[in-house]
C-alpha cells in the first residue's frame, strides 16, 4: 500500500490551490476536468465522495486510501461502488442546471428523486462545496414553498 500523501499529490485537486478565481456560482475549470465522485457504504447509509484526480485509476487510488484512513477501516473491508468522472455524471443527470448533476443520485424518468445527502469533499476546491450549499438551499426553499401552497391551499393560514 502506497502512503496517501504520496497518492494526495498525485489528485492534483487534493492538494494546492486554484491559480485563478472563479465565480462561486459554477463550478471551476479543473473540478470540470479533475472531478471523480465514488460512493461509499457506510452503516448510516452512502456518502458520496469527492475528489479532484488525473486519472481514473489514480481516483480509484486515492477514494480507497483516503477513505480507508478515515474511516480505520481496511481497504479491503470497504464497500466502495460507483466510480464516476465528472462526464459520467453530467451525461447520466438531468437537471437543466449541468453543475448540479453531480449531486444526482437517483432519478425517475426526468425527475431527480434523489441527491447526495452525505457529501464527503476530499479537495479544497472552494466551488464544488459553494454548488453543494447552493443545492441545499435550492431543494430547502422548494420544500418550504410546498408546505406553504399546502398549507394555504387549505385555509389553515390565519388572517
Amino acid at each position: 500500500m502506497r502512503p496517501i500523501v504520496q497518492i494526495a499529490t498525485q489528485c492534483q485537486g487534493a492538494v494546492g490551490r486554484p491559480k485563478h478565481e472563479t465565480s462561486m456560482s459554477e463550478l471551476s475549470q479543473r473540478c470540470r476536468k479533475l472531478l471523480y465522485r465514488m460512493m461509499w457504504q457506510t452503516p448510516d447509509g452512502i456518502v458520496d465522495a469527492f475528489a479532484l484526480c488525473a486519472t481514473r485509476e489514480d481516483a480509484r487510488r486515492f477514494f480507497c486510501s483516503a477513505i480507508s484512513f478515515i474511516s480505520g477501516i481496511h481497504q479491503d473491508e470497504l464497500e466502495l461502488f460507483s466510480l464516476e468522472s465528472f462526464d459520467d455524471l453530467v451525461n447520466a443527470g438531468v437537471s437543466e442546471d449541468e453543475d448540479m448533476r453531480i449531486f444526482e443520485t437517483q432519478w425517475n424518468g426526468a425527475h431527480v428523486v434523489g441527491w447526495t445527502t452525505q457529501p464527503l469533499f476530499l479537495t479544497p476546491d472552494p466551488t464544488l462545496i459553494a454548488r453543494w450549499a447552493d443545492l441545499r438551499a435550492e431543494l430547502a426553499a422548494a420544500r418550504t414553498n410546498s408546505v406553504i401552497s399546502r398549507i394555504s391551499g387549505h385555509g389553515c393560514l390565519g388572517p
